[in-house]
C-alpha cells in the first residue's frame, strides 16, 4: 500500500489532521462505503475522490468541501450513500442535515431555507430548516448536508442552492446571519430520468421518445439532468454521479445479506434458523423489481420472511422452538418448526 493510502486525512483550512470516523485512508473509506452500498462502485469512487481532494488540501476553500449530485432510479442507494458518508465522517448515519426538497415545492415555502425577510413574521427569530451544528461541523468532524429529491423543489429554492454551492455561505433573509457551508459535504439526490430509463430497460420502444431511442441509461439520465438544471447551477456541482439500476446480481447480494442479518438476530434469542437455497431463490424472485430497486427487496422480505418468522416467535411457549427451517413447499415459502410442529 502506498504512503498516501495510509496517511492521515488533513483539514484544508487548518492543516490539522481530521479523522473520518475511524477511517484514516481513502482505501478504508472506499471499503466501508462499498460494504454498505452494494453495486454502486462508481458512485463510491466519486465520494472517495471528492473527500481525498479535500483531505490533502486541493479543494477551493471558499466553497463546500464537496458538492455531488447523486442521480438515478429510486431505491438504488443514493440516500443511503449520503447516510453512510455521515457515518464515516460524523460517526452516525443520522448525524446529518437532511432537507426534504419535496416539501419545498411551493414558492411560499422557500423562506424555510433562508428565513423570513425583514418586516415579515418570524424574521427576528432567524428561523431556517438548516441544523447549524450538522452543517458547519467542527475541525475534526465536517458537516454533511443532504438535499433529497432536489428536482421537486421550487425554482426559488434552487436559486438559494446556487448561493450555497458558489460561495459556501447562505445569508438568511434577515440579513444579519450567515450559515457557513465551507466545512460541509453537500450531497443532492435526484430521480431525474428514472421513468425514461425504466422504459428503455423494458425495451418498450412504442413508449420511447425519439430523443431516448438509441441511448443507454446513463445517457438518458445525463440528458434529463442537463435539460432540467440551469447551466449556472449545473456548473457548481463538483461531480454528477449517475447510479446504476439494481441488477439481479446486486439484488441477490442484498437478499442474502438481509437473510443472514435476520438469522443472526433470531440466533440471539436462542433460535436457530436455516434458510434453504431454494427459499433464497424464491424470495429473490418475489422481491426483485428493477423499477423500485432495493426498497422493493426490503418490503418483500418483510412480508414473505420476517413476518412469518415473527409469527412463530410470538407463539413460542417458554423457550419455544429451537430450530426453524425456511424452505419452499408447494411453490410457497414456508417456515417450519423442526422442534414441536410446523407453522
Amino acid at each position: 500500500m502506498s504512503g498516501f493510502a495510509t496517511q492521515r486525512f488533513h483539514d484544508l483550512s487548518t492543516g490539522a489532521g481530521f479523522r473520518l470516523g475511524d477511517l484514516r485512508s481513502p482505501a478504508a473509506l472506499r471499503d466501508g462505503l462499498r460494504g454498505a452500498v452494494v453495486g454502486q462502485d462508481e458512485a463510491v469512487e466519486a465520494v472517495v475522490r471528492a473527500l481525498t481532494i479535500a483531505a490533502v488540501g486541493l479543494r477551493d476553500p471558499h466553497r463546500p468541501i464537496a458538492s455531488l449530485l447523486l442521480v438515478g432510479p429510486t431505491g438504488v442507494g443514493k440516500t443511503e450513500l449520503a447516510r453512510q458518508v455521515a457515518h464515516h465522517v460524523r460517526g452516525d448515519v443520522d448525524n446529518l442535515c437532511r432537507i426534504d426538497m419535496n416539501s419545498l415545492a411551493q414558492e411560499h415555502y422557500a423562506a424555510a431555507l433562508s428565513g423570513a425577510p425583514p418586516g415579515y413574521a418570524g424574521s427576528k427569530e432567524q428561523f431556517s430548516l438548516f441544523d447549524r451544528d450538522a452543517v458547519e461541523g467542527t475541525a475534526s468532524r465536517p458537516g454533511v448536508v443532504l438535499f433529497d429529491e432536489v428536482e421537486k423543489a421550487h425554482p426559488t429554492v434552487l436559486r438559494a442552492l446556487l448561493q450555497i454551492l458558489d460561495t459556501g455561505r447562505l445569508r438568511l433573509a434577515s440579513g444579519t446571519t450567515t450559515i457557513d457551508f465551507r466545512n460541509a459535504i453537500v450531497l443532492l439526490t435526484s430521480n431525474l430520468g428514472s421513468r425514461e430509463v425504466h422504459d428503455l430497460q423494458r425495451r418498450s420502444l412504442r413508449r420511447l421518445t425519439a430523443a431516448v431511442r438509441g441511448r443507454g441509461p446513463r445517457e438518458v439520465v445525463t440528458e434529463r439532468v442537463r435539460s432540467f438544471f440551469d447551466p449556472e447551477l449545473l456548473n457548481r456541482f463538483d461531480e454528477i454521479v449517475v447510479f446504476d439500476s439494481v441488477e439481479r446480481g446486486t439484488a441477490r447480494t442484498v437478499v442474502d445479506r438481509e437473510i443472514d442479518r435476520l438469522v443472526a438476530t433470531v440466533a440471539h434469542r436462542g433460535v436457530e434458523c436455516r434458510v434453504s437455497d431454494d427459499a433464497r431463490e424464491a424470495l429473490l424472485q418475489r422481491a426483485f423489481d428493477v423499477r423500485y430497486g432495493v426498497r422493493a427487496l426490503h418490503r418483500s422480505l418483510r412480508v414473505h420472511l420476517v413476518a412469518p418468522i415473527a409469527a412463530v416467535l410470538a407463539d413460542r411457549d417458554g423457550d419455544g422452538p429451537a430450530r426453524l427451517l425456511v424452505d419452499v413447499v408447494g411453490g410457497d415459502v414456508v417456515v417450519t418448526v423442526l422442534d414441536g410442529g410446523a407453522s
